[in-house]
């Protein structure tokens, strides 16, 4: 009896340790972690501590937050995603991106009132970081892929130069104004003759500073240095009695965990922003995991990182934070530095916890310039004139999808920019898929079953009455009556006609309704023309729907194939027979049915 009840018990450890391991990660790869990559962790984490802190300081502006709320954000982000995320050197933390999409969301909403505002903030972020657990949770790792890779990057440098723009009134001392960048600059023209040059001072020095620092070594600490320089001058020169803003009172500690409170009526608005968010957080934050995972030789589980941006987030929006999402900048500070595992974020988490607990008064004499060019300095690398280039020299097409992103989000606002790349990707990707590229093969030598595009290999022969025909891209609802035409217009063309059609549809693994009725179309209109329609490297779904659908009765079993080399070999065996119109007693004639 005694060991009837503890069978269960072991099954429930069991299962307990099991899903321990697939959620949270950190239960597997903690009591394993190398004793030897203890020191370099603990110097990456020193200097990711000496980064993140000014830039979490600056981010929280960006968001519209007090900057006591970008360390808050910052620790909560860092400590969760180290726990559930599958990448040794992600950072998952405040990022330019998250910040100013959080800014978008929210302003319109929170009517400058400070208070609303940092409860819109948190609870954007909790509904950004449910959508992502729910979405890792039903394993939807594949929607990173939506975003097309050209499109996010015109999108990040429209977004960096709006950024930019919006931060420099902050270096010249003056209220700034404008909803898009040409507004914004046409105001900051109108108001230089206000311009404080104790500001423009302290701003553009701080700027200059970080550059020439950064160009010396990435490993220098060069925004925490400015931060330290600005109040150190600020206090000792008094500088807000000359009309440079500062930061002001800073509140010590971090808030206790809760849900903010907001109006119900809000959240479907948050609902549709924080889609979008998610659509770039997840592309942003995978695309930055995989570049890493690649670059040291492991793997991340797309799923879980879902999972484990959404945790980070949900952290976030508990402890009254923005959204977060992975940071690329924060995450190369770390590797530069020597980090080899998320240790180094947790210790750079405790760091940040103990600034905002004791060093956060500190931080009240700290100049807003200073800020306004330490994100300045942060995002300008987000510019990415190289990788723009890399579009234009490889593929026009990217290109113009780069840069109409670009431009979709410097014209016009965040938001409406996002929805720009948004439906320039999925258009991009319907595009493609329904055009898709159709070759005409031939033999490349008489003694060997090698199938060749004749577009590349003209060398390769044709077989007199066949046509063999390739589709290199899955069927579907969007493409199939495009390749219905594509063939046709093969087989008009053709000279002489052909006989049969041998249709490679390898790239399909399936068949919905519409592309089996086209299928069922182009074999009805070549019989009338008494052409055959045969299939190769048919996959067992796409058989099976055939059947299903009654397809296949119209086709004939013995005009399925497992390969081009099959229907040729049966077209060379049966060639009397199939010169004329199909009929049913021809099934014997051809090839053996596929099953």
């Amino acid at each position: 009896m005694t060991g009837d009840r503890e069978r269960p018990r072991r099954d429930i450890a069991a299962e307990v340790r099991r899903l321990s391991l697939r959620y949270v990660p950190i239960v597997g790869w903690l009591p394993a972690y190398p004793r030897e990559w203890l020191r370099p962790d603990l110097v990456a984490s020193v200097t990711s501590w000496g980064v993140m802190v000014p830039v979490a300081l600056a981010y929280a502006g960006l968001a519209g937050v007090q900057p006591e709320v970008g360390l808050t954000t910052a620790f909560a982000a860092l400590t969760a995603y180290a726990i559930f995320g599958t990448s040794r050197h992600l950072k998952v933390t405040t990022s330019s991106t998250m910040a100013i999409m959080s800014a978008a969301v929210v302003g319109p909403i929170a009517q400058s009132d400070p208070t609303a505002y940092l409860a819109l903030s948190a609870a954007l972020a909790l509904i950004v970081g449910l959508i992502l657990l729910v979405a890792g949770l039903v394993r939807l790792g594949f929607i990173s892929e939506f975003l097309a890779k050209p499109v996010v990057s015109g999108f990040v440098v429209g977004l960096a130069i709006t950024i930019i723009v919006g931060q420099l009134p902050k270096l010249f001392g003056v209220p700034g104004g404008g909803e898009t960048v040409f507004n914004q600059i046409a105001t900051l023209i109108d108001q230089l003759p206000e311009t404080n040059p104790w500001t423009l001072a302290i701003g553009a020095g701080s700027l200059l500073l970080i550059v020439v620092l950064r160009a010396i070594s990435p490993r220098i600490p060069a925004p925490l240095i400015a931060l330290v320089l600005g109040i150190g001058l600020s206090t000792a020169l008094d500088l807000a009695s000359h009309g440079v803003s500062v930061v002001g009172q800073v509140t010590t500690g971090v808030p206790t965990p809760g849900l903010p409170r907001i109006s119900l009526l809000d959240i479907p608005y948050l609902t549709a922003g924080a889609a979008g968010i998610v659509f770039l957080a997840v592309g942003e934050s995978l695309g930055a995991g995989r570049a890493f995972a690649s670059r040291h030789g492991y793997t991340i589980d797309a799923d879980q990182e879902l999972i484990a941006l959404g945790t980070a987030n949900l952290a976030s929006g508990l402890f009254s934070g923005f959204t977060v999402d992975a940071s690329l900048s924060q995450s190369a500070t770390g590797e530069t530095a020597g980090g080899r595992s998320q240790v180094a974020s947790l210790v750079t988490a405790g760091l940040i916890l103990a600034t905002a607990v004791v060093l956060a008064p500190l931080f009240a004499n700290l100049p807003n310039a200073v800020l306004g060019a330490i994100v300045i300095a942060a995002v300008a690398s987000l510019v990415d004139v190289a990788e723009l280039r890399r579009y234009f020299e490889w593929r026009r097409t990217d290109f113009l999808l780069a840069m109409a992103a670009l431009v979709g989000v410097v014209t016009t606002t965040v938001l409406v920019g996002l929805v720009i790349a948004v439906l320039l990707s999925l258009t991009a990707l319907l595009y493609r898929a329904s055009r898709p590229y159709i070759a005409i093969l031939g033999r490349l030598r008489p003694e060997e079953a090698t199938y060749v595009d004749l577009g590349r290999h003209p060398n390769a022969e044709m077989i007199p009455g066949l046509l063999i025909v390739r589709i290199d891209a899955p069927l579907y609802f969007f493409n199939a009556n495009v390749a219905h035409d594509q063939i046709l217009g093969l087989v008009a063309s053709a000279d002489p006609p052909p006989s049969v059609v041998v249709l490679d549809i390898g790239a399909s693994s399936d068949f919905d309704v519409t592309t089996t009725d086209v299928v069922r179309e182009l074999a009805r209109e070549l019989g009338e023309r008494s052409i055959r329609l045969w299939l190769a490297q048919v996959k067992g779904a796409v058989r099976d729907r055939l059947r299903r659908t009654g397809t296949m009765d119209v086709l004939g079993e013995d005009r399925i194939f497992l390969s081009v080399g099959a229907a040729v070999e049966a077209f060379g065996e049966g060639d009397a027979s199939v010169t004329r119109p199909a009929t049913s007693t021809d099934a014997a004639s051809t090839a053996a049915p596929v099953s």
